[in-house]
């Protein structure tokens, strides 16, 4: 099954109540926003979803509301990631079993550098689903080299795309960008937007943040992809205050700015981050104004 993908790609977070149980309404209300938004696809569960803080059968369940509200407008990249290689083979599968038109899978450490062994398991699991190989800087991720996940995309026919997002990426991305043919179909942008307009400059075709500022990552990559680089450029620039704030706090900065939308119920987070205290939210939803403001000029003009 051969799939595309270009665009905006978000990593869609899993909402919760203030008791920390899973708030399967909000999600649903999440993938409707993200698609009529005009992304290329949905992620769920990645990192930004705090998929490793949820039991198999919450993943199971929040990505099964993900493929049904969804309801096949745009292909569902379902994430199998978790702390050990095995447990990823057995997410695989899962994954495979709802309905997800791709998978996402990091290289980990607990692989022990037998990458191919290991992602060939992944693959046999799903009968042969497209890969997106996400690569990440340790600890989570192997780090991987341009030539390691060059050579493992030979190696392992399903792996057709890489998610990107060590720092720096540049040189990596335009490594990967480089090989891309008969055994690598694209290169995916990652670390949360904040190095977007380097990678979509050294040929990545897609990108695949956070979900908070998805409108004006949608209105950049169609500038960008329509020639018109100027504007992609300013949209960048006014969003990088955001994605700086982004880089420590995450998914709290996610969640306060969809609670303020009125699309989820509440910012609660699972995920062990910094708090977000009064003066920094104030910025941070001031910010956000302005940027809105900056998209709807740049959307009349």
């Amino acid at each position: 099954m051969q799939q595309k993908l270009s665009g905006v790609l978000p990593v869609v977070p899993t909402p919760f109540f203030e008791d920390g149980a899973v708030d399967i309404e909000s999600l649903r209300n999440l993938v409707n926003f993200s698609v009529d938004a005009g992304v290329g696809a949905l992620v769920y569960p990645g990192v930004a979803s705090e998929d490793v803080q949820l039991s198999s059968e919450e993943r199971k369940a929040c990505l099964s509301a993900v493929v049904d509200q969804n309801a096949g407008r745009v292909p569902v990249i379902g994430g199998v990631n978790a702390t050990t290689a095995e447990g990823m083979v057995q997410m695989a599968e899962q994954v495979a079993d709802l309905g997800a038109d791709m998978i996402m899978a990091m290289a980990i450490p607990d692989m022990g550098g037998d990458w191919s062994k290991w992602f060939h398991r992944i693959s046999d699991a799903t009968e042969g689903l497209p890969i997106v190989l996400q690569n990440l800087f340790a600890p989570r991720g192997a780090d991987l080299s341009a030539e390691e996940m060059i050579a493992l995309a030979n190696a392992v026919p399903a792996v057709r795309f890489v998610k990107e997002e060590c720092i720096p990426s540049g040189e990596r991305v335009s490594e990967l960008v480089a090989a891309v043919g008969a055994d690598l179909d694209a290169v995916i942008g990652g670390g949360g937007a904040r190095y977007l307009f380097e990678e979509l400059e050294r040929g990545a075709v897609a990108t695949m943040p956070a979900i908070e500022l998805l409108e004006t990552h949608v209105q950049l990559m169609n500038a960008y992809a329509a020639g018109r680089r100027a504007e992609a450029l300013e949209l960048y620039t006014r969003s990088l205050p955001l994605l700086l704030i982004q880089a420590p706090y995450r998914m709290r900065m996610t969640k306060l700015i969809l609670k303020h939308r009125g699309m989820i119920k509440s910012d609660f987070t699972r995920e062990p981050l910094p708090a977000l205290d009064a003066k920094l939210q104030a910025l941070v939803l001031e910010q956000y104004a302005l940027l809105n403001q900056s998209l709807e000029m740049s959307c009349a003009s």
